[in-house]
């Protein structure tokens, strides 16, 4: 736990990055007064990347403490469910790229939806999902990024494209 302080914040990165390969944090990285991480970033290294188009966990950073060969850095979004999401999305791929595991998406699978979705984001959704008894795939009916139960009812994710609409019935990436 490192205090909201910018200062605080450049110390524990420069500290982690003399010893790790990857530094990984949850928090700090959106737009808030006292979210200090990409300040920090930038002091202490590059930024290579900092928001994404994905729903939940748009606020997530990347890059490099230290020089070119430091240790990595990823922030994750302090929400519980987004810093889920976008550990399993991106964060794992790129621990396992690193292990030399060359498939390392998560696999989807093609399988009818048992809900409606009219109202669909502008980003790329992963919508907390399970399958029902007849094989079908159904969501939470709270997707919102606090609500860390909602992973814990699930078996997966839906992977829905920016504006896609869902009606039951209709095949969706599980």
């Amino acid at each position: 736990i490192v205090p909201d302080r910018l200062d605080a914040t450049r110390a524990a990165l420069r500290t982690a990055a003399a010893d790790h390969d990857l530094i990984l944090t949850s928090g700090g990285v959106s737009l808030g007064e006292e979210d200090h991480i990409k300040a920090a970033v930038e002091a202490e290294g590059r930024l290579d990347a900092w928001l994404v188009a994905m729903k939940p966990g748009k606020p997530v950073a990347f890059g490099r403490i230290g020089t070119d060969d430091g240790a990595a850095f990823i922030g994750l979004p302090g929400n519980p469910v987004s810093s889920f999401v976008t550990f399993l999305m991106l964060v794992r791929p790129y621990i396992l790229r690193c292990q030399g595991v060359r498939a390392v998406l998560p696999r989807a699978i093609p399988l009818e939806a048992a809900f409606d979705l009219p109202r669909p984001d502008r980003r790329r959704e992963f919508l907390r999902a399970r399958l029902t008894a007849d094989g079908r795939v159904e969501i939470h009916s709270h997707q919102g990024p606090g609500v860390f139960t909602s992973t814990a009812w699930a078996d997966g994710l839906v992977d829905n494209p920016p504006g896609q609409t869902v009606r039951a019935g209709d095949r969706v990436a599980f």
